[in-house]
């Protein structure tokens, strides 16, 4: 069996990467993952490169034996074609099932770039503010893990008027939770959870040719929330001294991003942000899988937005903790 054995690939279990190192050790492992996702990248391309050889070499040998069976036909000798176009036809047969095993094996350490990204870039941020020799807990989802909102309003029906069928799914998913303390002494916690609206419907209808037809027509929405929470000492700081509207005035979101609320509680400041919606829509035709087009979405995965939101809220909420007054 082909497998991919290279020591980065035993970073993640089963797409997800769990641990708790020091910064230092986080970074390293963040940045083997890039070099595992770019890598993959690269052998698939390769293998899909080599599945549309096998393709193309079963079809021309197609055009082969068709060929040998005409002049078979006509009582001419084919027989070295005929044999010529099944040794091409099985060749590129192997080649192509070959080529679509390596690709599942190899999309195994191949991720959406902006899943790791934000850590990638905000730890080393935050590494500055933590004590060497405190470690940062991790859990950060490589891959897609998402479960039903409850809240949300998730269903799947046939229509009657025009006949088809109509699917709406809620889902939501935190994809990175970190954990750690900062030297002086103020713990946090922050978490980016992924919320997408999906929605789809497809139905037959009736071309200008009278032939009956299939149309499908999808759309999905998604939007990042992130929560931050810092846990200080009541010895060194008193956020009775400030109120809601000063908090929130430290706030800098960048463009792209919201902010949503900003509360305290005994010795605990929070506050939650928001990326704008993310929209995307997709039409196929003789298409009647509803779910294959919302995985064909991907332009959301190309968010640039998740790195400058987190950095600014750890910025702003710590700034706002460090402007209140020190108890003596």
């Amino acid at each position: 069996m082909l497998e991919n054995k290279s020591s980065e690939s035993t970073i993640h279990v089963d797409g997800k990467y769990k641990s708790s190192k020091r910064c230092s050790e986080v970074i390293k492992d963040l940045g083997s993952i890039f070099n595992l996702d770019k890598n993959s990248e690269k052998k698939i391309h390769g293998a899909e490169g080599a599945a549309t050889f096998g393709c193309l070499a079963m079809a021309v040998s197609g055009f082969v034996i068709l060929a040998a069976g005409v002049a078979w036909a006509d009582d001419m000798d084919s027989g070295v074609f005929a044999k010529l176009g099944f040794i091409v036809f099985f060749i590129g047969l192997v080649v192509f099932l070959i080529s679509n095993f390596r690709i599942r094996i190899i999309s195994q350490d191949e991720f959406a770039d902006y899943r790791y990204k934000v850590a990638r870039e905000l730890i080393p941020l935050l590494d500055i503010d933590i004590d060497s020799r405190a470690d940062i807990d991790i859990n950060l989802n490589l891959k897609e893990f998402p479960i039903k909102n409850p809240l949300g309003k998730n269903r799947k029906q046939k229509t009657k008027t025009p006949k088809g069928e109509k699917q709406l799914k809620t889902t939501q998913e935190s994809i990175l939770i970190l954990a750690g303390r900062f030297k002086d002494g103020t713990r946090f916690n922050y978490e980016i959870t992924e919320h997408v609206m999906s929605y789809g419907e497809w139905f037959y209808y009736r071309a200008i040719s009278g032939k009956t037809k299939t149309k499908l027509r999808a759309r999905k929405r998604t939007r990042w929330i992130g929560r931050l929470r810092l846990r200080y000492k009541d010895k060194r700081y008193d956020t009775s001294s400030i109120s809601i509207p000063d908090l929130e005035s430290f706030a800098q979101m960048p463009e792209g991003t919201r902010l949503k609320k900003v509360k305290t509680r005994g010795s605990e400041l929070t506050m939650v942000s928001s990326t704008d919606t993310y929209k995307e829509k997709k039409k196929l035709k003789q298409v009647s899988d509803i779910d294959f087009a919302w995985k064909s979405m991907k332009k959301h995965e190309q968010i640039k937005t998740l790195s400058s939101m987190s950095g600014m809220m750890f910025l702003s909420l710590y700034q706002a903790l460090h402007s209140c007054s020190v108890k003596n």
